[in-house]
């Protein structure tokens, strides 16, 4: 069974942020709500996004298994590892991949996509 949350519209298409399978946790499209900012605001604003999905499904930084983090340009790959390193829970890194691409506005400067494991879920 899939159980879906965070349902929106954002520009026209329906999306789900957060979906949850069993011990599996889906969570995408996480983006900053304030696009005004530099690198590291939309990072920080992006990342509190995340921890509030996290926190409504039941996991934490320890469950994390993956994030992929798009960023408009990897220029600001070393502005965003100074903010994922203050955020991520170092003793228990998730795998990450962090890739370049047009993102579909101008001033978006990342979006995150995370899958964390429930293991009690997982029974």
């Amino acid at each position: 069974m899939i159980t879906r949350s965070q349902i929106e519209t954002m520009d026209g298409a329906k999306r789900t942020l957060l979906c949850k399978s069993g011990p599996w946790v889906h969570m995408t499209g996480i983006q900053p709500r304030k696009l005004d900012g530099d690198i590291k605001a939309q990072a920080q604003e992006a990342l509190d996004r995340l921890d509030a999905l996290m926190t409504e499904a039941g996991v934490g930084q320890p469950d994390l298994f993956s994030v992929t983090i798009w960023l408009k340009d990897m220029r600001y790959f070393s502005a965003l590892n100074a903010i994922w390193n203050g955020w991520v829970d170092s003793a228990n890194p998730p795998a990450r991949t962090c890739v370049s691409g047009e993102l579909y506005r101008p001033d978006l400067l990342l979006e995150i996509v995370a899958v964390a494991y429930r293991p009690e879920a997982a029974t």
